[in-house]
């Protein structure tokens, strides 16, 4: 057995491990797998290290341990149950350069059947951070602190992606039932 069949053979075991314990894109399987080469102690070149590492991942994806777009769609649900909006989806998943037609497709998916799931996010966000209507003191606050407030809430929603039209809509629910019942709806 030459060095670059024990190579590619201890390679694949860590493959095997990592694909065991996380979903990930194809980009991040490369990255990790140029990572785990570089700790080897070999005597492979560049196009070598290159050709072991397309090798594994184009049997990775044949067996389909690695599928961008299921990992799309676990990403997008995750997302979306912690709070996250469209813009934060698209940013999140282009770091691991899944496409931006397997996100909208994973969107569509995951959002299926479901309008307000902007809206949705945007509460599930306001209620786990405590902000708006689910502030835990608002019988302490006076007329000035209200408006910095309302201005933090503004920004933080901001930050995390979500257009002014839901960020208006969501910091204008005063009642905090209405705000129960839409999260209620499943994501």
């Amino acid at each position: 057995m030459n060095n670059l069949d024990k190579t590619t053979k201890r390679l694949r075991k860590s493959a095997f491990s990592y694909l065991a314990r996380y979903e990930v894109s194809e980009y991040q399987f490369e990255i990790t797998m140029k990572r785990k080469l570089s700790y080897f102690e070999n005597s492979l070149n560049n196009t070598e290290k290159t050709k072991v590492i397309k090798v594994l991942k184009d049997e990775m994806i044949k067996a389909h341990f690695i599928d961008d777009k299921r990992y799309a769609e676990t990403k997008v649900r995750s997302i979306r149950r912690q709070g996250g909006s469209e813009r934060f989806i698209y940013a999140k998943l282009n770091e691991k350069r899944i496409s931006n037609n397997l996100i909208r497709l994973a969107i569509e998916t995951v959002d299926e059947g479901n309008e307000n799931a902007e809206i949705k996010a945007a509460l599930t966000f306001m209620k786990k951070k405590n902000i708006g209507i689910f502030y835990k003191n608002n019988n302490t606050v006076n007329q000035n602190d209200v408006y910095t407030l309302r201005e933090k809430w503004l920004s933080a929603l901001s930050r995390r992606g979500f257009p002014l039209e839901i960020i208006k809509k969501v910091i204008n629910i005063d009642d905090i039932s209405n705000a129960n019942q839409i999260l209620e709806e499943t994501i």
